[in-house]
């Protein structure tokens, strides 16, 4: 009995010193694997000890841990095949709302605060006042949303009824915050539109290159 009670009692020291360092872990992955351990021991130590409400708690966080587990490597795994790839709008197209727009109708006006980030899918949207206009499959509004004056510098106006998807302000904020794939791609579809943009000035600037 008395090895029984010693086991006991460090069981218990074991799992609260766990607990202990994992509130100072700040790496996911490490602090659910930690946690994880945490578990065992106060499995072990509740079986010993004959509570089972600590068992029945610590039996249950166990492979909800285990399930943070698995999803946060399978997003690592997300990550580097988005960092590895090229961007596809397509991917997000899921998360975003469409919507129909008749010809001759505007999506936004010159000076209007951005609020939306634009996916055209079919049709065509012109921008007066810089004289340019695009067709189906390009991303639009999108960099204003990420400026210190995040006002329109063109309006949109629908040339052909148009399909398009949107995705607002405040839930791009928020697809960034929970979730570094989104903020990864987002970044990299910008860097490549912008990257498109300088190459077509240039080629504008030296037709003959």
């Amino acid at each position: 009995m008395v090895l029984t009670g010693d086991w006991v009692a460090w069981s218990s020291y074991v799992a609260s010193a766990l607990v202990f360092t994992a509130f100072f872990m700040k790496a996911i992955l490490p602090l659910r694997l930690v946690a994880m351990a945490a578990n065992v021991a106060f499995i072990v130590y509740a079986s010993m000890a004959q509570l089972p409400a600590v068992l029945i708690l610590h039996v249950s966080l166990l492979p909800l841990n285990l399930l943070r587990v698995i999803q946060h490597i399978r997003l690592i795994a997300q990550v580097r095949r988005v960092a590895n790839g090229p961007p596809n709008i397509h991917d997000l197209l899921p998360l975003m709302e469409k919507s129909q727009h008749a010809a001759g109708s505007t999506l936004f006006q010159a000076g209007d605060v951005a609020e939306r980030l634009y996916f055209l899918a079919e049709g065509r949207v012109s921008f007066p006042e810089v004289n340019s206009e695009i067709g189906a499959g390009t991303l639009f509004g999108e960099i204003a949303l990420f400026l210190d004056d995040p006002r329109r510098t063109a309006s949109a106006r629908c040339q052909d009824d148009c399909t398009i998807f949107t995705l607002s302000k405040d839930r791009v904020s928020e697809l960034v915050l929970v979730n570094p794939v989104f903020g990864l791609f987002l970044t990299k579809l910008i860097a490549t539109r912008l990257q498109t943009n300088v190459d077509a000035l240039r080629q504008q600037a030296n037709p003959s290159a």
